[in-house]
């Protein structure tokens, strides 16, 4: 754990990078965030494991989300990293009140800018407007 207090986009970095590598490697949350520290000097925070927690105990329906906003790719052709970014933005406009959906939106098209190909960047901010403006239909 960390110190020191992180900014939110590092909160998301560190929730991004540990989701990423438990779809890579098997072990417990504690043995991926641990690899994580030692790898790639993570930094985290009690909130990036929350998120992480919040994201693996609504998977299943995160995964639906996006497949019912990916008209052109199913869910088994989107790649790990895109379909993780996803997940943490659809996460926080469902579930985190005080995450405005703009903003949850606009940390996803961030990260996909570092983390994703560069012709995936409208592909996930596509999938995450059309949520959005259907969330806010039902509103």
């Amino acid at each position: 754990m960390n110190d020191r207090k992180l900014t939110r986009h590092e909160m998301r970095e560190a929730a991004l990078l540990i989701l990423f590598q438990m779809q890579l490697n098997s072990g417990t949350l504690q043995e991926i965030i641990e690899d994580c520290e030692e790898t790639f000097e993570l930094l985290h925070t009690k909130d990036s494991v929350k998120l992480v927690n919040g994201v693996i105990e609504h998977n299943d329906e995160l995964t639906q989300i996006i497949s019912g906003y990916s008209p052109s790719r199913s869910v088994d052709r989107i790649s790990v990293i895109n379909m993780v970014i996803m997940k943490i933005a659809i996460y926080e406009m469902k579930y985190c009140d005080n995450v405005p959906d703009k903003v949850a939106i606009n940390e996803a098209v961030e990260f996909s800018k570092e983390y994703a190909e560069k012709n995936d960047v409208s592909f996930i901010n596509g999938v995450l407007n059309s949520y959005l403006k259907d969330k806010n239909k039902d509103a």
